[in-house]
């Protein structure tokens, strides 16, 4: 036969590979902390007047004790201690932009809408990244610079806590290379001390990156863990609710003249460059974090 037609011929008028459907999604650490119960949650700051929020703190409860009063003696007035933080808002933002062509030529649900859809996840891991941040600000640490995380680091954090009278209810923030290092100082130790792996169950309860439980204490795996020494080590931390607040704020929606779209508190509004066929999709969310109680978190410095 004479001018067959194959498709390894066809050249000019078949695609040198066919796309799969549906959007895959690259390799990411997709775990958050958004609305973790370990944070503080300040209140929605939308019509406030302010673009912070302020958390008093007041000596309660135990924080002072009586003493002994002679009979027929007075009582001195004691002090009441007082301390508070603010939670300052302000704008994260992340734009994206296709092509009309880019649009009509799509065959996997890569257009515009999906685009504004992601960044309800790109808000999530802004807002992980920010908490994590906070580690360098805590006073207290463990840990040695270019040393793998032990288990000694581990007591060690949570004995700190201890000596500050924090309460059990504790959560690790932890970098993957961190966690590694500790499951193999673990493979080490005899005697009843376990790691409890988090079964589906809990990871459903708790959220993605949550790893499972040591001496009372969930783990929490994040590669938004902040480097220190000149990114020789990870700076990880152990805290307890209080050491972390957090606030938002509500965005008006029907803006005159600009297309949008509501995923909870983020905006994402769409904007048209009809000389270049092209279309802007923009998200915004207005949140801040803050360190809390100082003495309610450890931070775990190991190597990187």
């Amino acid at each position: 036969m004479a001018n067959e037609i194959y498709y390894s011929g066809a050249g000019d008028y078949t695609l040198s590979a066919t796309l799969y459907r549906t959007i895959q999604l690259l390799l990411a650490d997709r775990a958050s902390l958004w609305n973790h119960p370990a944070l503080v949650y300040l209140g929605d700051l939308a019509q406030s007047s302010s673009a912070a929020i302020q958390a008093p703190q007041f000596g309660l409860d135990g924080y002072d004790e009586m003493g002994a009063v002679a009979e027929n003696a007075s009582t001195s007035n004691t002090a009441l201690t007082d301390a508070s933080d603010t939670v300052t808002i302000a704008r994260q933002a992340i734009q994206r932009q296709m092509s009309d062509l880019a649009v009509i030529v799509n065959s996997v649900g890569l257009d515009p809408v999906r685009l504004a859809s992601s960044m309800v996840g790109e808000a999530q891991m802004r807002f992980t990244s920010m908490v994590t941040a906070l580690s360098a600000n805590f006073s207290q640490s463990v840990g040695t610079s270019g040393v793998d995380m032990s288990v000694d680091d581990f007591m060690d954090a949570g004995i700190t806590l201890d000596l500050q009278a924090v309460g059990p209810a504790r959560i690790a923030v932890l970098h993957p290379r961190q966690i590694g290092d500790l499951k193999q100082s673990l493979r080490g130790e005899t005697g009843p001390l376990a790691f409890v792996p988090a079964t589906a169950e809990m990871i459903a309860a708790k959220g993605p990156g949550y790893q499972g439980m040591l001496l009372g204490v969930d783990i929490f795996s994040s590669t938004k863990v902040a480097t220190a020494n000149a990114a020789a080590d990870r700076d990880g931390f152990m805290f307890a609710r209080g050491a972390i607040l957090w606030a938002d704020a509500s965005q008006p929606l029907n803006i005159p003249g600009l297309q949008e779209a509501s995923f909870g508190k983020i905006r994402v509004g769409f904007e048209r460059d009809e000389a270049g066929a092209l279309t802007k999709v923009v998200g915004n969310y207005f949140v801040g974090v803050a360190e809390g109680q100082d003495l309610m978190a450890c931070r775990i410095v190991t190597d990187a």
